[in-house]
């Protein structure tokens, strides 16, 4: 497969994260095509690394090392990093059990049990699904049949039959009717659990059609998943880049400065960063916007890379490239993205 010259990660699918070592891109990468013909892809450049490809299965979970950031009060976010990737999993504690907020594959439970047990052997009562990708929806089977499995309505869709979306080689799922949320909601729902209020709001189609952001109004955090990674580290990509800046306006207004933002895969984030990258995320699409009017190709607009204005997102590492993820751009605004993603 061929490489690119970027600095920095697409992430889309099953997406991998930055080192936390040297805060240099891990040495792997992935270059896959939308449906007819917009192409998008998981990549990252690393001066010695070769190409490869990570797919369902392929995360090595025995070379895990794994913490728990406590974050507020009986809140607290279990971080489990692999050589290729980082997995976050929220946790709500309290004396009748734990609330999760997605789990990475089936494989990782071991990892993740140990911790809850670590906290006080109490059992899952509520498992929210902020999307339907493999890598948060693994604990599904595992608590379904005694949690609550919680999630967006085409959540259940998508798991009750088998996908075939073009980063993965082989169909995922159907998954076992124990894996299926049993609550699912249109556009916003409430859970009371433990003191808290646990909102779940879908706002619109971005990194998947499946997409939720889950609240914690005492604890003042909210889990947007994979719509949105912390300051320079991976780009969040995916089937409607108009529709993750919709809804990540829609948390913008929500929160406030001291909410502590959760992601899927990056450190913990906050809303001034939020709020930048959402200003450059805009005019950004706003240009490529333009350069379609103006008669400019998918091939042009891609080829010309991320605008400069990107440069204080990353700063203090240098950014170059962003082919694929003006490709993105370009294919959310012409419509031209396949929803199974």
């Amino acid at each position: 497969m061929p490489r690119d010259d970027i600095g920095f990660v697409l992430t889309w699918g099953a997406r991998r994260s930055l080192s936390e070592q040297n805060r240099q891109p891990v040495g792997l990468g992935l270059f896959m095509k939308f449906a007819l013909g917009v192409a998008v892809g998981i990549f990252a450049l690393c001066g010695a690394g070769g190409v490869s490809a990570f797919q369902m299965g392929q995360t090595d979970y025995t070379k895990a090392e794994t913490k728990v950031v406590r974050l507020r009060d009986n809140l607290n976010l279990i971080q489990i990093k692999t050589p290729q990737d980082l997995n976050n999993i929220l946790v709500l504690s309290g004396t009748e059990g734990y609330l999760l907020v997605d789990h990475p594959e089936a494989v990782a439970n071991p990892i993740v049990q140990k911790q809850l047990d670590a906290m006080g052997k109490r059992p899952v009562r509520f498992l929210l699904n902020t999307h339907w990708h493999y890598d948060h929806v693994g604990g599904n089977e595992i608590y379904g049949p005694d949690a609550t499995i919680v999630a967006y309505e085409n959540v259940r869709t998508r798991m009750m039959t088998a996908q075939k979306p073009f980063w993965s080689p082989a169909p995922i799922g159907p998954y076992p009717e124990r894996a299926w949320p049993r609550i699912t909601f249109r556009d916003s729902l409430t859970i009371h659990f433990d003191g808290d209020d646990i909102e779940m709001d879908h706002y619109a189609n971005g990194h998947t059609d499946t997409d939720s952001v889950v609240y914690f109004a005492r604890a003042n955090a909210a889990d947007v998943g994979d719509i949105y990674n912390a300051r320079g580290e991976d780009l969040a990509a995916g089937l409607d880049m108009v529709g993750i800046a919709t809804s990540l306006a829609a948390v913008l207004a929500h929160i406030n400065d001291d909410t502590i933002i959760v992601t899927g895969h990056s450190q913990p984030s906050n809303r001034k960063d939020l709020a930048q990258y959402l200003q450059i995320l805009n005019a950004t699409i706003d240009g490529v916007r333009r350069g379609i009017a103006a008669g400019e190709t998918e091939k042009e607009i891609a080829d010309a890379g991320l605008p400069a204005i990107w440069a204080p997102w990353f700063a203090p590492l240098k950014f170059s490239g962003g082919h694929d993820f003006m490709r993105a751009i370009y294919g959310s605004l012409q419509h031209t993205n396949a929803l199974n993603q």
